[in-house]
């Protein structure tokens, strides 16, 4: 009874550790997919700064406020007011594309944080699974060295019946109980 608890020990460490190898499996795969995708989007992003370098979303919102107050506050020809006119809807794509890449910087960032999570759950998982792995041995070692122990115990014991076997005959007791030395070991009388 004693020796199937161990079995038992060890077939669910190895049902904890395959199910902790899938979940590593999916961490890893989760890990490497944010890893490229913050490549990918970092690549994009650099593109689109070095093609079109765009000030801050703010500034641009600023430029365009200023603008309209402008046009709605001061006295000027028509042909003034078409150029401030012109120049609010040149700011406003420039805020569409300015919009766009503070989305891929803020995701890039948020990518990077997942980045962060997923590595730090692969090392929390390789450890554990690490842990597993050397229950695992020791419950191997300790069961593979009960069965070498009980395999020498029971060597020992047909052994031991063995002389038994052996020495039974030259034993025999008195009634009494008394066993005679004669009976126990042989006497050789000194020859001269």
């Amino acid at each position: 009874m004693e020796e199937k608890k161990p079995a038992v020990d060890v077939e669910a460490l190895e049902k904890e550790k395959a199910s902790l190898l899938e979940r590593l499996k999916e961490a890893d795969r989760r890990y490497r997919y944010k890893i490229f995708e913050a490549k990918a989007l970092s690549e994009m992003l650099e593109k689109r700064k070095k093609e079109d370098p765009l000030p801050p979303v703010r500034e641009i919102r600023k430029n365009i406020h200023r603008l309209e107050f402008i046009i709605s506050t001061e006295a000027r020809t028509l042909k003034q007011e078409r150029e401030l006119v012109k120049e609010v809807r040149k700011w406003e794509k420039k805020l569409g594309g300015a919009i766009e890449t503070e989305r891929m910087e803020r995701r890039l960032v948020f990518i990077n944080d997942d980045i962060k999570r997923a590595e730090q759950q692969v090392k929390e998982l390789e450890t554990r699974m690490n842990e597993l792995r050397a229950q695992v041995y020791e419950k191997h070692s300790a069961e593979h060295k009960s069965r070498k122990e009980s395999k020498l115990l029971e060597l020992k014991r047909n052994v031991e019946e063995e002389k038994l076997k052996e020495i039974k005959p030259f034993m025999k007791k008195n009634e009494d109980g008394r066993v005679d030395l004669g009976e126990i070991c042989v006497i050789k009388k000194k020859e001269k």
